[in-house]
């Protein structure tokens, strides 16, 4: 009986170890095939947050979003970047893209891009995660 449920328990292990692994090691898909639900400029992104959150994080949160916006500042660490779009009518903070991958150095401060990328909400800057760079203009 003790052997059985020994063996009941290593088996446990396993599954969960493989399990674990698996979720570990799980790629993020890009949004390169996905089509945006909205398009929108990173200036009438960041207001439509800073005149009413509620209604913004209703409207936008967890959806593919294009923005259109100027390099305000690039960020490069040993993994990924981050770049952030001006607003320029803001009060406060852009919109903040952070991407799974560096950015060459094709792109560079004061340059306008299209960003598409899955909006996470508004914490000072308009959050977008897994994002890609649509095309430089």
């Amino acid at each position: 009986m003790k052997r059985i449920i020994l063996l009941a328990v290593l088996i446990s292990i396993v599954i969960g170890v493989g399990i674990g692994y698996y979720f570990y090691n799980k790629k993020v898909p890009t949004l390169d095939d996905f089509k945006p639900d909205y398009k929108i400029s990173a200036n009438d992104l960041t207001l439509a947050f800073e005149n009413d959150e509620a209604a913004a994080t209703n409207k936008y949160e967890d959806k593919i979003i294009e923005v259109t916006g100027i390099i305000q500042s690039i960020k490069n660490d040993s993994t990924n970047s981050n770049i952030i779009l001006e607003a320029d009518l803001a009060m406060m903070g852009g919109v903040n893209c952070s991407f799974k991958y560096i950015q060459d150095n094709s792109i560079k401060k004061g340059d306008e891009v299209i960003v598409k990328g899955r909006c996470q909400g508004y914490l000072m800057d308009v959050i977008l995660n897994n994002c890609i760079l649509v095309e430089l203009e």
